[in-house]
């Protein structure tokens, strides 16, 4: 059962995050606040007015936009509300990689300033560049902060962050932190340069996995940040010990966590994974509520979950995630589709909050779109399995992913720091039987040193070879069904 909130609980949430004494003031925290119980149609009429003004400086000074609407026969004023959308194309990956010069303004607006090209993390091929004024950066600051007063963070905690390389700050000599060092800072990240807030710690994720592990021991954080695998590595290797002492819970960044990772983590380390969704594209666009519902950044951000005919998809079903930006002229994203795939919602949340939101995230359209039929079925009765298994069968193992062949073979890798017994293997395979059937798609386990990641540094426990190449232009068979 979730205790709902209220504004005047997140008000006092708020008041808890003293600003620096001589630093900058910025009451869009607090309007952030108010805006979480504003009734629906109030929101809506905020939308609307932040994407009029939108939209009437990209088809003025953007070259994209100036010519799209001149070739639909489109003005200004044909496009006022959220709805309205429907009427412009979605904006792909590949449009903006074509037009990166064109979707940029001749001219910023009185007041913003060029800041950055910010990039994703070309998981499915070229990483897609976007520019960001310095208001547009400063939104990923502002709602990471409105997440963490969600997950009721006390900004005096001590907050630590495993992370690639250069993700972690650097040096004052600029180089990058090794793996084993410790990079440290009175206050936390972002967050510290506007409140007052407790010390931040940080490490490579390259460091070995037993020091990674004896590291979080010693600095004892609050709160652990990290990748979603990162963190369910760690409770793999962890599953013999006590929880880290004084940890109050984990967030799971950069990859999907599945409802098995999840628990697992939560089992191991009793406490609570928290997760936002956002892309360095546009920022931080939603926050999961204590209910399990991703709360919308309204003010940021409009967000479609749209079926394979582009149109709004009904509650309880999974559509293709696209978003338009509503704060960063430098590079205006009107329909961006996200290649991501998200759960639609509607009615009111348990959480108490009134913000739009959406369900689950399913995963990768580009991917999931050309699987045969059945395989994340068949995946997550893998996954469920583990999740299952009794702990003294699987101490040793610290990761795993599963392959599928073209040929219809499917493939268990299994990280591991020493043999793993024979029921464990007994068990994967009944289940593979239990959920295949009449099938003939063979299971094979093979124990590894070492799973690479891709090169976006993103890992993933399942890949396929049905997975277009990165980069690729092809599309899903529309002849096929497309609900793994």
């Amino acid at each position: 059962m979730v205790e709902a909130t209220s504004l005047e609980r997140e008000r006092e949430e708020q008041a808890r995050w003293r600003p620096l004494p001589q630093g900058p003031r910025f009451p869009i925290f607090e309007q952030l606040v108010e805006n979480e119980f504003q009734p629906p149609e109030v929101l809506l009429a905020q939308q609307g007015a932040d994407l009029r003004k939108l939209v009437a400086f990209a088809v003025q000074r953007v070259p994209y936009y100036r010519d799209l609407f001149e070739r639909l026969k489109l003005t200004p004023a044909d496009v006022v509300s959220a709805a309205d959308l429907l009427k412009l194309p979605l904006l792909s990956k590949r449009l903006i990689l074509e037009n990166e010069r064109r979707l940029q303004p001749d001219r910023l607006p009185a007041g913003e300033k060029f800041y950055g090209v910010f990039a994703s993390s070309g998981t499915t091929g070229r990483p897609t560049q976007v520019a960001h004024t310095h208001n547009s950066n400063l939104m990923f600051t502002v709602m990471g902060q409105r997440h963490v007063r969600w997950c009721r963070w006390d900004p005096m905690d001590k907050v630590a962050e495993i992370r690639l390389p250069h993700q972690l700050p650097v040096k004052p000599d600029g180089s990058a932190f090794a793996p084993g060092e410790t990079c440290r800072r009175p206050g936390w990240r972002y967050l510290g340069g506007l409140f007052q807030t407790g010390p931040y710690a940080g490490l490579n994720v390259f460091t070995p996995m037993e020091e990674r592990i004896d590291w979080v021991y010693r600095e004892r954080p609050a709160h652990l940040t990290g990748a979603s695998e990162i963190l369910e590595q760690m409770a793999f290797a962890c599953q013999d010990r006590a929880p880290p002492p004084g940890l109050l819970s984990t967030r799971a960044i950069s990859e999907q966590l599945t409802e098995p990772m999840r628990r697992r983590i939560e089992d191991t380390f009793k406490v609570p994974v928290h997760q936002n969704y956002g892309l360095n594209e546009v920022g931080i666009i939603a926050g999961l509520c204590p209910a399990g519902r991703y709360h919308i950044n309204s003010e940021h951000c409009i967000v479609e979950i749209l079926d394979e005919d582009l149109q709004p998809c009904p509650p309880g079903t999974a559509g293709r995630l696209v978003v338009t930006a509503l704060k960063n002229p430098a590079m205006p994203l009107l329909r961006y589709d996200t290649d991501d795939l998200a759960t639609a919602v509607d009615g009111l949340c348990p959480c108490g909050r009134t913000l739009p939101a959406f369900d689950d995230i399913v995963g990768r359209y580009s991917r999931i779109a050309f699987l045969p039929p059945g395989t994340l079925v068949h995946v997550e009765a893998l996954r469920d399995e583990l999740q299952a298994m009794p702990q003294e069968l699987m101490r040793n193992l610290r990761q795993f992913q599963v392959h599928q062949f073209r040929d219809g073979r499917f493939e268990m890798r299994l990280c591991t720091v020493g043999p793993l017994p024979d029921a464990f293997g007994a068990r994967l395979h009944e289940a593979w039987q239990g959920s295949i059937g009449e099938e003939a798609l063979s299971l094979e386990l093979i124990e590894v040193e070492e799973i690479a990641r891709p090169p976006s540094g993103k890992y993933q426990d399942f890949t396929s070879d049905f997975f277009p190449s990165a980069g690729s232009d092809a599309r899903p068979d529309p002849t096929v069904t497309r609900r793994p």
